[in-house]
């Protein structure tokens, strides 16, 4: 399972900038927190016609049960003023889980809403970010299919 993590992470990473928009940026960092367990999520941004796609890879659990997931999303991104944005986003989430105490584990597949507010600093290239992603499994979920959380992003701008 963290072989499959490692490579989809390098996959990931080796994606592109699909095209350049308003402003420009790729950005590339952490995401923490925002679902089941204790959650960490690398996370990409690029570019995709006038708003981004990004790309997240996570892993996280509690005690006996582990995940990780892929999620895709399409944000359509709306400047507020001076460096700080507003975004929704939609797309699907791909992941595996495992309860090691009930030797019982699979593979789901959700569909993820995402809305979020941000900040890009002009002096230096970080972005902040604070966002939530309610996610409903539709097949395989492991326990509950609804998940939901806040998440905090920071991310290096590039």
């Amino acid at each position: 399972m963290k072989k499959t993590g490692l490579i989809l992470f390098v996959l990931f990473m080796a994606i592109p900038a699909i095209s350049m928009a308003q402003r420009g940026d790729n950005a590339i960092g952490l995401r923490f927190g925002g679902g089941v367990g204790y959650d960490t999520e690398i996370t990409f941004q690029t570019p995709f016609d006038n708003n981004r796609a990004e790309l997240d890879l996570g892993f996280g659990g509690r005690g006996d049960f582990s995940y990780w997931k892929l999620t895709g999303l399409y944000q359509w991104v709306m400047p507020i003023e001076s460096g700080f944005y507003w975004y929704l986003g939609v797309g699907p989430s791909l992941g595996s889980w495992a309860h090691d105490d009930l030797d019982d584990s699979g593979v789901f597949l959700a569909a993820a809403l995402n809305a979020g507010i941000e900040y890009n600093f002009s002096e230096v290239p970080l972005q902040v970010a604070i966002d939530t992603r309610p996610e409903l499994s539709f097949v395989n979920p492991p326990d509950d299919p609804f998940g939901f959380g806040l998440a905090l992003s920071l991310r290096y701008r590039f």
